[in-house]
């Protein structure tokens, strides 16, 4: 009996520890999440945020407060952030490699996230890249991403009608397709899925 008794306390002992350890981990994790996104704003080009000492092993802390997405969206931020897309292209080496791999990371989000809400800002991230992109002395490259913009935007507003910042690019992009000669010489470029020339929503009213 004594040994079994010795044996449980043991057991006891050992589960106590690792729960302690375990409180002491999620603690960790909230406070990297509130020190790092204040870090983020200053210094978005830091390697180690986000990424707490876990004190027990296997990400056991990480799986049960469930931040993934939390970690995903994050680090989807950190690229557009990186791709500087109000930046001249001139001006920074590698930013069309940096701006494709932001492109890539928003699409992801955009396909794999959890929330709506974020979706459509990563959705409305692609769009305002889109129109970086369309900077450029090539009309044809111009009009590809100004149509390329303007259905990232739709799409943003397909995952929240709310979005106002999409609502607003929305109208900017669908304005300077109106802009845009079209392949014939004269007239406005159609925007994606419009007929007779692109369409304007009012102010505020959405898409």
């Amino acid at each position: 009996m004594s040994w079994r008794w010795l044996i449980a306390a043991i057991v006891s002992l050992t589960a106590g520890v690792i729960l302690v350890l375990l409180a002491v981990d999620v603690g960790r994790w909230n406070t990297a999440f509130a020190r790092d996104d204040v870090r983020f704003k200053f210094q978005p080009t830091r390697s180690d945020l986000w990424k707490p000492n876990e004190l027990v092993p296997f990400h056991t802390a990480k799986r049960l407060l469930a931040v993934d997405d939390d970690l995903f969206y994050r680090d989807t931020l950190r690229h557009f952030y990186l791709a500087q897309p109000r930046a001249n292209k001139w001006e920074h080496t590698n930013i069309d490699a940096i701006r494709s791999e932001a492109t890539v990371a928003l699409a992801a989000y955009i396909r794999e996230g959890k929330s709506q809400a974020r979706r459509s800002q990563a959705a409305n991230l692609l769009g305002i890249l889109g129109l970086a992109l369309a900077a450029t002395d090539d009309p044809g490259q111009r009009l590809r991403f100004l149509l390329f913009a303007s259905r990232e935007f739709r799409g943003a507003l397909t995952f929240d009608q709310a979005n106002e910042d999409a609502k607003f690019n929305l109208e900017l992009a669908l304005r300077l397709l109106k802009q845009q000669p079209t392949s014939t010489g004269g007239g406005a470029a159609h925007g994606p899925g419009r007929g007779g020339g692109a369409a304007l929503a009012k102010p505020g009213s959405g898409y």
